[in-house]
């Protein structure tokens, strides 16, 4: 929409707002002298002038108008150019107009809240708000954002939907705008990407083409089979109950802005007012965002009730029952005009975006059935006895009831026919059962039975194929005492670890000595299962090493004569001397046993603020590899959840490799609090041969000496993450891990989950 543009004269001393790439509707080129200021003049002259920030033009008056920071700019040479060239008169500039930041891609947002990973920053999730939902004229289910949600790093290159975010949690209703929310609802992405556009960058000075229409900050979700979409907008009253549409303002139509009160929901400030700006206080139809120009009006609010935040990109902002644009962005600092002061932010304004992107936006559903249908169509999950008494029932009918009994639809031939289709769709996906009939159940607890396994030995358990499994433990005490075991076992903690594709799953024993108590958890798309209950007694690592040699004794005696007594390094060396050579199937050399494997971690307890110290790291030893084998390190768990990671290396003449890890981010030591479990393989391992395994825990620093130990809060890395001002998360948001050979490492974590 092209706003009407009114002269003014009014100095902003501070204003400012987030927008896209924008600009105006280039209008025909005027004939007569050059000194007429023609609308594609205009942008022209306006988007090659660096220091603007905002411009509009008058078409009634012929009238420039040009929004700067500083009154240093009011005077800079290529406005004075402008004034000398078309007339000062034609030519209005006000100063104030600082250029605004998009509200970023990793912000937390919403109407409701929605994540996405970010190719470009492995590790980091994005947040944003989603605007309106509805649907296409062919009835397929869409949700309105802003464009640069969509956007990673480049027009183009788009982020990765990941999931909804879990509304109880959010900033809109704890307040914590800072550490607040990205935990998942674990429903799965909205959907994928369809239209998106985050205005246009003035690069050509010479090129007035620059000059687009379609500089709009605006982005289409075609939502997948795991939603639903409700053309209504929450207020957030119902967030407690994970349910957002508990609460709702019913949308009824897409329409133009107009003067006085209006509203946004959002995932960072929830439901919040502020006034439409009134043309006398912003004579511009542009904002800069970033870089770029961005289609829109501008809204104030009080100081200290802020309109938007970071966050809430993409969030509806609607009047009454109608929708109106999506937060683009603001300014986080108070602005004043004229004495008054207020917050600002700036809204792609909808029905300007509808048209430029071409996108068939409706708020009622074109598959949805005529009145008296819709029972049959929206109860999918009722008795199959409701669509055996109708004999005459569609296959429809018939399908919304896939998954009930066949033979209570059984009331005539008719009815049988469609218990039978029934029956065959039972493991149809929504689509086919209209409104989440055959939805698919929470799995079955994980199978886990009671174990016994060495110090750094694996767990394993079953469950469903490629599920999630959550893993907590604590030590267990003996009749209210520690067992001997327990004296030396280490304090309570989770990881979480995949299945494979046939449900089989393992994680590492606890590293220290004693008997733990655990619990397990399966999660895959249709929610979590209920927990099992197991015990784990991790031996002694004395006993591990007599195993260790025992096996070595009976692998160094096979072919050769059994010497019952002899237990003893020594003898086994002698039986191999005199045994057939099977180094290559043990990996030894010719005649020898193989060399034991071993694994040392130093220190396995650091502080904060040794650990961002490259001579004071985490040294990773290992022994017992072939020389010039391949020997791979894998993080595989670390605060909450660390997404495996390798790290290769060769071993030298004596089968040995090394690995120095340490923190990157010595401004905040802190990022780094929590333990991190590593694997060590190498290529030429057999099938039975076992991972070394072992572990290491970043603390926090007490009196400044490299002590210390986990609180409980932040100690694994969760919510006591920093955060930038782009919102990132994970482990990178905080710093990297280096490797010896100078290869940066990033781990990539999700934040801790709130129980």
């Amino acid at each position: 929409m092209q706003k009407k543009l009114v002269q003014s004269s009014l100095a902003l001393t501070a204003a400012a707002a987030l927008g896209l790439g924008g600009a105006f509707v280039a209008g025909p080129a005027a004939a007569g002298p050059q000194q007429v200021l023609t609308e594609q003049q205009a942008v022209k002259a306006a988007k090659n002038v660096d220091v603007v920030n905002a411009f509009g033009f008058d078409e009634k008056t012929k009238t420039l108008h040009l929004g700067v920071e500083g009154e240093a700019d009011v005077n800079s040479k290529e406005i004075k150019d402008l004034k000398k060239k078309y007339g000062a008169e034609s030519v209005e500039v006000v100063s104030g107009m600082k250029a605004a930041e998009p509200y970023a891609k990793n912000d937390a947002v919403g109407g409701m809240g929605y994540l996405s990973e970010i190719p470009s920053q492995p590790g980091f999730l994005g947040a944003c708000s989603t605007g309106f939902a509805g649907w296409d004229a062919d009835g397929k289910k869409l949700v309105l954002t802003a464009g640069h949600c969509a956007e990673d790093d480049a027009p183009g290159n788009l982020v990765t939907p990941l999931d909804s975010e879990l509304p109880s949690t959010a900033p809109a209703v704890t307040g914590d705008y800072e550490e607040g929310g990205y935990d998942l609802q674990n429903i799965g992405p909205l959907g994928e990407w369809g239209f998106n556009k985050f205005g246009s960058v003035a690069t050509d000075p010479d090129n007035p083409d620059e000059a687009n229409e379609d500089d709009i900050d605006f982005a289409v979700i075609n939502v997948g089979d795991k939603y639903n979409v409700k053309p209504e907008i929450t207020d957030w009253q119902s967030a407690s109950t994970n349910d957002l549409s508990g609460s709702t303002t019913q949308i009824t139509e897409v329409g133009a802005h107009t003067s006085g009160a209006v509203q946004k929901s959002g995932r960072t400030t929830g439901l919040t007012s502020g006034e439409v700006a009134a043309d006398e206080l912003w004579p511009f139809d542009y904002q800069t965002v970033g870089d770029r120009w961005v289609h829109g009006f501008g809204v104030t609010s009080a100081v200290g009730n802020d309109f938007s935040m970071p966050g809430d990109s993409g969030g509806g902002v609607f009047q009454g029952n109608t929708a109106v644009g999506v937060i683009s962005g603001g300014v986080p600092d108070p602005v004043t005009v004229g004495g008054e002061t207020f917050m600002w932010g700036w809204v792609a304004d909808l029905d300007y975006s509808l048209e430029q992107s071409g996108i068939d936006f409706q708020l009622t559903d074109p598959n949805e059935e005529p009145p008296g249908d819709d029972d049959a169509n929206a109860d999918a999950g009722a008795d199959a006895k409701d669509a055996g008494s109708d004999a005459g029932a569609d296959a429809k009918d018939a399908d919304s009831d896939a998954g009930a009994d066949g033979k209570d639809a059984d009331a005539s031939a008719a009815a049988d026919a469609d218990a039978k289709d029934a029956e065959a769709d039972a493991g149809a996906d929504g689509k086919d059962a209209n409104a989440d009939s055959d939805a698919p159940e929470a799995p079955e607890a994980p199978v886990v039975d009671d174990q016994k396994v060495d110090e750094g030995g694996q767990i394993t358990g079953k469950t469903e194929a490629n599920a999630k499994v959550k893993l907590g433990w604590k030590p267990v005490a003996a009749n209210g005492e520690q067992s001997s075991n327990q004296a030396q076992a280490a304090a309570e903690g989770t990881v979480t670890v995949t299945a494979d594709a046939d449900g089989n799953f393992t994680a590492e024993a606890p590293s220290e000595a004693g008997e733990y108590a655990y619990t397990a958890t399966a999660t895959t798309d249709a929610g979590t299962s209920d927990p099992t209950e197991f015990t784990v007694t991790v031996e002694a690592a004395a006993e591990e090493a007599d195993a260790d040699t025992d096996g070595a004794t009976a692998d160094a005696d096979s072919g050769a004569e059994s010497d019952a007594g002899a237990d003893s390094d020594a003898g086994a060396a002698a039986d191999a001397k005199n045994a057939e050579s099977n180094s290559d199937s043990d990996g030894s050399k010719d005649g020898e046993a193989p060399a034991e494997r071993k694994i040392s971690i130093e220190p396995k307890e650091v502080a904060a603020s040794d650990f961002v110290k490259k001579d004071k790291g985490v040294q990773i030893t290992v022994e017992g590899f072939e020389e010039g084998e391949n020997v791979s390190l894998e993080v595989v768990a670390g605060p909450e959840n660390v997404e495996g990671i390798t790290l290769d290396e060769t071993a030298n003449e004596n089968g040995v490799a090394a690995f120095s890890i340490y923190g990157t981010n010595a401004t905040d030591p802190s990022a780094y609090l929590g333990k991190y479990d590593v694997q060590v393989t190498g290529a030429n391992d057999t099938d039975d041969e076992k991972a070394l395994a072992g572990s290491f825990t970043v603390v926090a620093d007490e009196d400044g000496n490299g002590g210390g130990s986990d609180d409980g809060d932040g100690g694994d890395g969760g919510s006591d993450l920093p955060r930038t001002g782009a919102e990132l998360t994970g482990l990178a948001a905080g710093a990297g891990l280096l490797v010896v050979g100078g290869a940066a490492v990033v781990l990539t974590m999700r934040r801790n989950k709130k129980n």
